[in-house]
């Protein structure tokens, strides 16, 4: 018997007689597939970029180390025992530098004197004492210009509201203070005083001035100066005492004139005679 086909609205086809053949499932076209993995797989990372700003917090796919734990410098911690954050170096570590550099060159003279920093291994320069633990009465460091140029602007910046641009003690923060503070100028801070050795002065601008009844009388500064820091004050307030003591005739010719205040001579007179 043969089979007729009647086609309906809808384009729906239905056989009349004879069983309904199986239809062929065809395999879904590659293109397609590949269309729809490239969709998904671009749409996931796209669904954590909102666009806008928004207090939730983001959608992190690889956080890495992003939330790692820390702590801030001076911070309290609950994971020491001491319950500090910053740490220690073991005993018997070896400070090396900031730089692997070792070299005699001029080029790594800033790596060589990081690395002196660190290690501190000679008294006279990191503590201002001799072999005997006495305060020195020289400057261990070369006296150079550059040196005074330095103490000049840590003095400035640091000694000068209270003790004075002259050392004198009448710096605008002195001048108010509960008590008169003492002048650089004076026989006990001048060499061979009872508290002018460099190695003295030296100690007061790092660590500070405790006086005789245990009053904290200067706080100290080494949280801003190294001790070549220091050093240059020194240098620079022997400079000052010097200055404050100086005649005329200790100035050198081409300055003196200056200093005396001779006039100076009038310019030539334009488009001459």
């Amino acid at each position: 018997m043969s089979r007729k086909m009647k086609w309906q609205s809808g384009g729906v086809a239905k056989w009349r007689n004879g069983p309904v053949p199986h239809r062929r499932i065809l395999p879904f076209p590659p293109v397609a597939a590949l269309v729809a993995t490239l969709l998904v797989t671009t749409g996931l990372p796209l669904a954590g970029c909102r666009g806008d700003r928004s207090d939730n917090p983001p959608r992190q796919f690889f956080p890495d180390m992003d939330d790692q734990p820390r702590w801030k410098a001076q911070d309290r911690s609950e994971f020491f025992a001491d319950g500090r954050t910053m740490r220690q170096p073991p005993q018997g570590a070896v400070a090396f530098g900031r730089s692997p550099v070792v070299a005699d060159e001029p080029w790594a003279a800033t790596y060589t004197l990081q690395r002196a920093q660190l290690l501190k291994d000679d008294a006279r320069v990191y503590r201002g004492v001799d072999d005997s633990g006495n305060p020195l009465t020289t400057i261990p460091v070369e006296v150079t210009t550059a040196l005074l140029d330095r103490g000049q602007n840590r003095f400035d910046i640091y000694c000068a509201a209270c003790h004075g641009i002259k050392g004198d003690g009448k710096g605008l923060v002195g001048q108010t203070w509960s008590y008169p503070l003492p002048s650089f100028h004076d026989e006990r801070f001048l060499p061979g005083g009872a508290s002018g050795a460099e190695g003295h002065i030296f100690d007061v601008a790092l660590h500070g001035f405790v006086g005789p009844t245990g009053r904290q009388l200067m706080p100290g500064y080494a949280h801003a100066l190294t001790e070549h820091d220091a050093w240059a004050i020194v240098a620079y307030i022997r400079a000052l005492q010097r200055a404050n003591r100086a005649a005329i005739q200790d100035v050198p010719d081409s300055e003196r004139t200056q200093l005396q205040g001779a006039p100076r001579p009038a310019p030539a007179a334009e488009g001459g005679s």
